[in-house]
Formats: structure tokens, C-alpha cells, sequence
């Protein structure tokens, strides 16, 4: 898939607020291959591998600034195992790694420069033409000293043979961390709601291409930005 990410407003940085004030103005365009393979026994590796582009044009004063990174981006894997799995429902744990693959040091900077853990729960549920799936658990980084709970739902219909549309909210707040916030740890820090709608084609059984429009609604120390995703998605 191919994400392209704007913002020029950031949310405060003092509380979880919908406002916003003047920020840098930043655009992101990333390149990412997420996947699932099976291994049998109920487990499958899972992996969220991310490149991209990162560019400041203004400061929050609107001055040109014109500063660019572009390079590996903090990549994910993890390991799952399925719990439970019906024709209506299905739910699943997984353990995930985040590698700090992308630069922290760049500016802007490509990724937080810590490591990080994620022990997930997964649960999907499907009814007639409408499925739900949520995702849930801690982000962890153990040599940050920041935790994030985070959590995403995602709920699609099929309105015809080939077309399904779908909502997305999803949440994340940091609930535990170092004090004072070191800088080198600013990028781990923060409150976020972002809600999203998308709609996919189903080309053949296995191929369906899908666009997702996604926009941060509130926030606390981060930037209040909106962002487009064009994928395609195979099942082999």
C-alpha cells in the first residue's frame, strides 16, 4: 500500500482535545507491505514492513524550512496464535516486535529510536454481509520507559457482489512513562483518536484493491493531520 499523509495543525500538548493550533506543516509519503502467513498448528507470522519519505516544509510560524528524510521506517513482527475459530467468529493473541529500524536522529525523524513490545488480543466477528474486527493491547517500550494502550476497530459491509465499504476508529493513549519527558522520547508520547472510511473491489476472489481516507480527530501532542491509503490486497 501507499500512504500519503498532511498536516499543518498539531492538537495541544498539555491535554486530549479536539482544537488545534499552528504546527509545522509535514507530509509523509510511506510505502508498506503487511501480511500474514501461516506456519500450521494455529500459528502465522505477521509482519508490517514500512519505508518512506518524511518532509517539514514550514514551521509553525509558516517560515519555509524545506527539511526531508527518506529511508526505512520502524518495521513490525510478530508471532500469532488462534484461540477460537467458527464461521461467525474467530479471536486470536499475538506477540509483536517493533524494531528501530527507522533513523531517530534525521530531521524529521523516521522513527523513535527504541524498541518496542506488543502483546495483542484479536477478535473478529462476522454476520450476514457485515464483519467486525477489533485489536487490542499495550505498546511497550522497554528502554523509553513510555506504555501505550492502544486499540482498533474496523467494521465493513458488502453492499454488492464486489464492493464493501468500512468504518475505522482508532485509539491510543500513553498511560505510563518517565518524568520529566526526556527529548529524545517526544515521539512515544502521546494521546490520539483517528477515525476513517474506506471501500475495497473485489477484482477476482483473491485480489481486491481498496482507498482509505483517515483523519486524526483529537489528540494531544501530536499533529491533527488527515491521510490517503491506496493498497491491493492478494490471498495466496
Amino acid at each position: 500500500m501507499v500512504r500519503l499523509y498532511e498536516a499543518d495543525r498539531a492538537f495541544p500538548p498539555d491535554r486530549f482535545a479536539g482544537a488545534t493550533q499552528p504546527s509545522s506543516t509535514k507530509k509523509e509519503t510511506q510505502y508498506r507491505i503487511t501480511g500474514r502467513h501461516g506456519l500450521g498448528h494455529g500459528l502465522s507470522i505477521e509482519y508490517d514492513l514500512r519505508a518512506g519519505s518524511v518532509q517539514t516544509i514550514h514551521d509553525k510560524h509558516n517560515k519555509p524550512i524545506g527539511s526531508r528524510s527518506t529511508g526505512l521506517e520502524d518495521q513490525v513482527v510478530g508471532l500469532n496464535f488462534g484461540l477460537r475459530q467458527s464461521r461467525h467468529f474467530a479471536d486470536s493473541v499475538t506477540f509483536n516486535i517493533v524494531f528501530p529500524t527507522g533513523s531517530s536522529t534525521r530531521v524529521p525523524a523516521l522513527g523513535t529510536g527504541h524498541w518496542a513490545v506488543e502483546p495483542d488480543y484479536q477478535l473478529g466477528i462476522a454476520h450476514g454481509p457485515v464483519t467486525a474486527t477489533l485489536l487490542t493491547g499495550p505498546r511497550v517500550f522497554p528502554d523509553g520507559g513510555a506504555t501505550q494502550l492502544r486499540a482498533m476497530l474496523w467494521v465493513g459491509a458488502a453492499v454488492s457482489p464486489r464492493i464493501r465499504v468500512a468504518g475505522t476508529v482508532f485509539y491510543v493513549r500513553t498511560v505510563a512513562g518517565r518524568s520529566p519527558v526526556p527529548a529524545t522520547d517526544q515521539a512515544e508520547r502521546y494521546n490520539l483518536l483517528r477515525l476513517g472510511a474506506g471501500i475495497g473491489y473485489k477484482v477476482r476472489r483473491n485480489v481486491k484493491p481498496f482507498l482509505i481516507y483517515e483523519v486524526n480527530a483529537a489528540g494531544k501532542n501530536i499533529h491533527a493531520g488527515h491521510r490517503f491509503t491506496l493498497g491491493i490486497s492478494f490471498r495466496y
